[in-house]
């Protein structure tokens, strides 16, 4: 690409006269720079990683230091929309299928990624990453993002994910509980998947657009409404051996529909709620606030309960708590 044709897409300002007037690709990594390549500069510390690996362009809305006149130094007022402009401008060439989905599909999408034919493409949330693969992205190829709005930016003609599959007529189903069932779809029975009822419309559209191709194991890594369960003592066991449970959420989008789904499915158990901050949709004196998981046991140890609903943190973090804080104790 030439450093005309890139400035006139992104609105730059070239600050020098260098001698290299094109570039081969683009990187936002300085470590993965290769000679001929354009660095997109977020932080002025990378600069010489990249200039030293080969950069023959560097593009910033930071002002920073020309350390090489051979190469191009673009500034820009805004480097988030000079992104998108480079992303809309690779893709827009391409006819392409681009869908947007809600979180939770994508979610689903990712974690059967595996089973994508080459030509299925994710847009990561954060769109500097996209230049790690846009290179590789042909014509008829799908694409998918969770965020419309970003998705529209970059490649204006898209549609829902929900408009592939709407036959979704489940039969047979039973709710073991807040997070197994059982149903039927399609002719096929699904026996005791570990996935909430809340989530099974993203899970067969999910299932539809790969065809059937799916191994249901995975979904042991799919963590809405994936329980953590413990002990009396506070310590993690396995799955089902207990009637108290943890629940974590860190996405905002699914705070409220997870909430109102438990205290619809589980109204007679006692859920506590505990969060990092007040949630507008809870009572205040439903929530309890904690500032950071150390807080957790302290707190969980002077209330009774049979599901503790944990806003603000997310499975992993939890899991890793409380495997280090066993350890811990183990130790006197």
């Amino acid at each position: 690409m030439q450093i005309s044709s890139i400035l006139d897409i992104v609105d730059g300002e070239l600050l020098n006269s260098p001698s290299i007037s094109f570039i081969y690709s683009i990187k936002t990594n300085a470590k993965k720079v290769k000679e001929g390549d354009l660095f997109i500069a977020k932080d002025l510390n990378n600069l010489e990683l990249a200039v030293k690996n080969g950069a023959f362009a560097i593009i910033s809305d930071i002002n920073f230091p020309i350390i090489d006149n051979e190469i191009a130094w673009i500034k820009v007022k805004e480097l988030e929309i000079s992104i998108i402009k480079l992303i809309r401008y690779k893709l827009s060439s391409l006819n392409l299928n681009a869908y947007f989905c809600d979180k939770v599909a994508f979610q689903l999408l990712k974690l059967y990624s595996v089973n994508f034919s080459k030509n299925i493409k994710l847009i990561p949330n954060k769109l500097e990453n996209l230049f790690k693969t846009i290179d590789e992205i042909e014509d008829k190829n799908i694409i998918i993002s969770s965020n419309q709005n970003v998705l529209t930016k970059i490649y204006p003609h898209n549609q829902n994910f929900n408009d592939i599959s709407t036959d979704l007529i489940i039969e047979n189903l039973i709710e073991h509980s807040l997070f197994e069932t059982s149903f039927s779809y399609k002719g096929t029975y699904f026996s005791k998947i570990k996935i909430s009822s809340l989530y099974l419309a993203q899970f067969l559209r999910v299932y539809n657009f790969l065809d059937g191709n799916l191994d249901l194991g995975k979904l042991k890594l799919f963590y809405n409404l994936k329980p953590l369960f413990i002990d009396r003592n506070l310590n993690l066991i396995e799955f089902g051996k207990s009637d108290k449970f943890i629940i974590c959420q860190d996405i905002k989008d699914l705070y409220e529909n997870e909430i109102l789904y438990i205290k619809i499915k589980y109204k007679y158990a006692k859920t506590v709620f505990i969060t990092s901050e007040y949630i507008e949709f809870l009572k205040t004196d439903e929530q309890i606030v904690i500032n950071n998981l150390d807080e957790l046991k302290p707190m969980l140890r002077k209330l009774k309960f049979n599901a503790v609903y944990l806003i603000g943190f997310n499975y992993n973090q939890v899991q890793e708590y409380f495997l280090q804080t066993e350890k811990t104790s183990t130790l006197f």
